[in-house]
C-alpha cells in the first residue's frame, strides 16, 4: 500500500481569485445562482465584454505593503498560493519551511500588462523613461519567483507559456513530484486581462461582441468569448507523504496529458483529434476507462469551431455513453492560461463535497454523486490538454 500511495498524487490545498471573489467558497458561490454581469474592463479602454478580477488585499492578508505594488499577475499568483499554502496546513517563510517545495507556473502572456507599459514608456518617452521595477517584472517567471520569495519556497521553479496551461503544468508537477529531492508542488496558472492581448484576440474575433448578451431564460449563451482573469494553485503531494503528516487530502490528481494536432495556427483540427488523444492518454495516465467519468468540464469558449471539435471528441472517447458536460465560461468568463486550472479547481471543489453547483449541472443527471471529473482544455494553435480529478480513496 505505501508504494502505491507513493505514485499517487493527493491535492492537500487550492487557492482561487477571479472575478468571482477570493477562494474556493466564492468561486463555488458564483454558481449557486449561475446569473454574471460581464462589463468592459476599467482598466483600459475597451467596449468588449469582461470579466475583471478582484483586487486582492495583500497589504492586509500578508502583513507587507510591497507586495500590493506588484504586478497584477503577481498579485494573483501571491494570493492563490498563499490560499493554497494555509488551506494544506504548510506554513512557509523566510526560515527555509519550504525548502523542498516547488512551483510548476502556467500562464498564457504573463505579466503583458506591464510589459505593455514598458513598450510604451520607451516609444513614447525614451529609455530612460522604463521604470526598473516594471522592467524586472516583465520576464515569464517573475509571478512564481515572487510567489517563492514571498514564502520562502526553495524548491525548483519551472515555467510553462501556453494558452492552454492546466494539463501542461499539472503533467509536469507530477514528474516533478516524482523527484526524491522534492517534497511537494506548487501547481499554478495565473494571467491578467492586457489592453494589447485583448485587441489582438479581437481580430482574430474570438471575443464575444460588444452588446451580445444571453437572453433571459436561455441555457445557450451568447455566441463568443468573454475574457477573464485570475489565479488558482494547487498544491500537490505524494500520497504516502500527505499521510504521513496527517493532511487531509481534498481529491486526487489522477491523470494529466499535453498535445498537438500540429494541424493549423489558431485553427485546429475539426475532427477534435488532438482532444482525444489528451483525453485518451490521461485517463491511460490514471489507469481509468471512459464509464469512470462522472462528469466532464468542457474547456469550450463558447465559439463554434470549440463548440464543434469538442463535441466530435466526447463522442469518440465516450461514444453514446458520455456523462453530463458542463461549462464554467457563462459564469466566470475566460482567464486564458488560468482558465483550465480554474476549472480544475472547481472539479477538486466539487469531488471533495460529493456533488455540483447547483447552476453548474443538472442535480438529476448526477444522482450518484460526483466522485471522477474529467476537465478537458482546448489552446490557440493546437494545443489540447486533459486533466482527471477524482477522490482519494486512502
Amino acid at each position: 500500500m505505501a508504494s502505491n500511495l507513493a505514485r499517487r498524487v493527493a491535492i492537500t490545498g487550492a487557492g482561487v481569485i477571479g472575478s468571482f471573489g477570493l477562494g474556493t467558497r466564492a468561486l463555488w458561490k458564483a454558481f449557486g445562482t449561475g446569473g454574471a454581469h460581464f462589463a468592459p474592463c476599467t482598466r483600459y479602454r475597451s467596449t468588449l465584454p469582461s470579466a475583471e478580477a478582484v483586487k486582492p488585499d495583500l497589504r492586509r492578508m500578508l502583513r507587507s505593503g510591497q507586495t500590493s505594488r506588484m504586478s497584477l499577475v503577481s498579485q494573483f499568483a501571491i494570493a492563490a498560493v498563499h490560499l493554497a499554502l494555509d488551506q494544506a496546513g504548510i506554513h512557509g517563510g523566510k526560515s527555509g519551511a519550504g525548502d523542498a517545495i516547488g512551483i510548476v507556473f502556467g500562464t498564457s502572456h504573463g505579466p503583458a500588462a506591464t510589459t505593455q507599459e514598458i513598450y510604451d514608456d520607451l516609444i513614447d518617452r525614451g529609455p530612460s523613461a522604463v521604470k526598473p521595477r516594471a522592467f524586472q517584472e516583465s520576464v515569464f517567471n517573475a509571478p512564481a519567483s515572487l510567489a517563492s520569495i514571498q514564502f520562502g519556497l526553495k524548491g525548483p521553479i519551472q515555467v510553462l507559456a501556453a494558452s492552454v496551461c492546466a494539463p501542461a503544468v499539472l503533467q509536469q508537477a507530477q514528474m516533478l513530484l516524482a523527484h526524491p529531492g522534492v517534497d511537494a508542488v506548487i501547481a499554478l496558472c495565473a494571467d491578467e486581462l492586457c489592453e494589447a492581448v485583448q485587441s489582438a484576440l479581437r481580430i482574430l474575433r474570438w471575443h464575444r461582441p460588444a452588446g451580445v448578451t444571453d437572453r433571459p431564460g436561455s441555457s445557450s449563451p451568447g455566441r463568443g468569448a468573454i475574457s477573464s482573469e485570475g489565479a488558482a494553485a494547487l498544491i500537490l503531494e505524494r500520497g504516502d507523504d500527505a499521510v504521513a503528516r496527517n493532511a487531509r487530502p481534498l481529491a486526487e490528481m489522477a491523470g494529466a496529458a499535453s498535445t498537438n494536432d500540429a494541424w493549423k495556427l489558431v485553427r485546429p483540427a475539426r475532427d477534435g483529434r488532438g482532444l482525444i488523444a489528451a483525453m485518451r492518454e490521461c485517463l491511460d495516465d490514471a489507469e481509468a476507462r471512459p464509464g469512470d467519468v462522472d462528469m466532464i468540464l468542457s474547456a469550450s469558449a463558447n465559439t463554434g469551431i470549440d463548440d464543434g471539435l469538442e463535441a466530435a471528441a466526447f463522442r469518440s472517447v465516450f461514444g453514446d455513453g458520455a456523462p453530463p458536460v458542463a461549462s464554467t465560461k457563462h459564469v466566470i468568463g475566460h482567464a486564458m492560461g488560468a482558465a483550465a486550472m480554474l476549472d480544475v479547481v472547481l472539479a477538486v471543489e466539487m469531488v471533495h463535497r460529493g456533488r455540483a453547483p447547483q447552476a453548474l449541472c443538472a442535480t438529476d443527471t448526477l444522482d450518484s454523486g460526483v466522485e471522477s471529473i474529467l476537465c478537458s482544455g482546448i489552446g490557440l494553435n493546437g494545443m489540447f490538454g486533459a486533466v482527471l480529478i477524482r477522490e482519494a480513496t486512502w
